[in-house]
């Protein structure tokens, strides 16, 4: 896969973690540990990733950023993060599903042959688990995927399997036979880099799956005489 040029990668499901990844050089990942910190550190970590490459904010020709699903409050964050860098450095801004990053790399990972399946789940909160199944179409392809189902938000006992596959999730959830994992952000920016060389849809609008944990107040009620 050929790159535009330098790629800034942000997500903000579970810690705060980002990626520069560029034609001919090593990718280079930053990450913040926690989840209360997001709008504190991706723009600061996406700088240092820049400074340590040599590299001018000029120099970036693209921002990806895992669309979700995530808890409500760290995705709105790195959405504006990344639509922010993106008007101010003049440069398009695309969006994958963080799952479809997990379960990109987990095919990497474990180099995964036509027709094997893969789970991904991230952690819903509430007790519950983001996940979404996947077949690997195009093997030791950078987009080798396709979701068959999902993405959904249930209880972790109600994820399926992935027989002759893998799971990979969140360690804070007893998925069956998972193996831990946290999205990559340069595996989300190079998946989203193909696809858009692709035309294939790579539109930042989030991606929901519940309501946030908090409402506006409805209108006052009238009192009673």
């Amino acid at each position: 896969m050929t790159l535009p040029g330098p790629v800034l990668g942000l997500t903000a499901a579970g810690a705060s973690a980002v990626a520069l990844i560029a034609p001919d050089a090593a990718d280079r990942r930053a990450s913040a540990p926690g989840e209360r910190f997001h709008v504190e550190s991706l723009i600061p970590l996406a700088a240092e990733l820049v400074a340590e490459a040599g590299l001018t904010a000029s120099d970036i020709a693209a921002v990806a950023v895992g669309r979700g699903p995530a808890p409500y409050t760290g995705l709105r964050i790195a959405l504006a993060t990344a639509r922010t860098l993106g008007y101010a450095l003049g440069v398009p801004v695309w969006g994958v599903s963080d799952l479809d990053a997990l379960a990109q790399a987990a095919a990497e990972r474990f180099q995964l042959g036509a027709g094997a399946t893969v789970v991904a789940a991230l952690d819903a909160k509430r007790r519950e688990v983001y996940w979404a199944r996947y077949r690997v179409e195009r093997p030791r392809d950078a987009d080798a995927l396709d979701r068959v189902e999902g993405p959904a938000v249930t209880a972790p006992t109600l994820a399926p399997a992935a027989p002759g596959g893998a799971v990979v999730g969140p360690s804070t959830r007893a998925l069956k036979g998972q193996t831990p994992a946290e999205v990559d952000p340069a595996v989300l920016a190079r998946l989203a880099a193909v696809r858009a060389a692709r035309g294939l849809d790579v539109s930042a609008e989030p991606l929901y799956l519940r309501r946030p944990h908090t409402q506006p107040p409805g209108p006052a009620k009238r009192a009673s005489r």
